[in-house]
């Protein structure tokens, strides 16, 4: 990403997680460090947000009802190939590290286990 790709405020970023609890304390943790936050509870309505808005990154949920982080990363790269994505997971019964692993190969450019710090996401936002 480039400087011209952000907004006057820092990097658009949309956040995907199922759980409201955790997806609004991501989102006031991403606004807290300069970015808007395009917050999405379910990965149908993170696909529309960023066929709508221009999105510079995407933080996103490995493990999700419905659709899950992996299944966005695939649909995603297909149509935006440049936007960052974020993949995170806590891991369920498998275990963070595998699903971390399958969201790296299928194109994630950084990948967190649940539970990180505020300064490793950012990181992980600004490659």
């Amino acid at each position: 990403m480039t400087v011209a790709d952000a907004t006057p405020t820092g990097l658009k970023i949309c956040i995907v997680d199922d759980d409201p609890l955790l997806l609004g304390h991501l989102a006031e943790a991403v606004s807290g460090l300069g970015h808007t936050t395009l917050p999405a509870l379910k990965v149908d309505t993170a696909l529309e947000i960023v066929a709508a808005s221009s999105v510079d990154a995407v933080v996103v949920d490995i493990l999700m009802p419905d659709r899950d982080g992996l299944d966005f990363i695939m649909a995603i790269r297909g149509v935006v190939p440049r936007i960052r994505i974020v993949a995170m997971s806590g891991g369920g019964r498998i275990g963070a590290n595998a699903v971390l692993t399958m969201a790296t190969g299928l194109g994630a450019d950084a990948v967190l286990a649940k539970p990180f710090s505020i300064t490793e996401l950012e990181q992980a936002l600004t490659g």
